[in-house]
């Protein structure tokens, strides 16, 4: 769980550089508190649902590029049935 926390944080970084958006901007874009969001991208916590299709399509988060990257660095799905 820490990769796709460190990972997604990452991702909303380098978005938000990209945009040229501070964090308080960034976080009123994504409909989130700017506490929520400071912990989304310093991965300290993983987005609900509804947070993230907000993050998806208001920030503009390719999550493409997040896979790719939590895969990068050897993510593997974990198979929770019968457990």
């Amino acid at each position: 769980m820490n990769i796709l926390k460190m990972c997604f944080g990452k991702t909303l970084y380098f978005r938000r550089i990209e945009l040229k958006l501070n964090q308080e901007k960034m976080a009123e874009r994504c409909c989130l508190s700017p506490r929520q969001y400071i912990d989304l991208e310093n991965g300290k916590r993983l987005p609900s649902f509804k947070s993230l299709i907000n993050i998806i399509i208001n920030g503009g988060i390719d999550l493409n590029l997040f896979i790719e990257e939590i895969i990068k660095v050897g993510y593997v799905p974990e198979d929770s049935v019968g457990k």
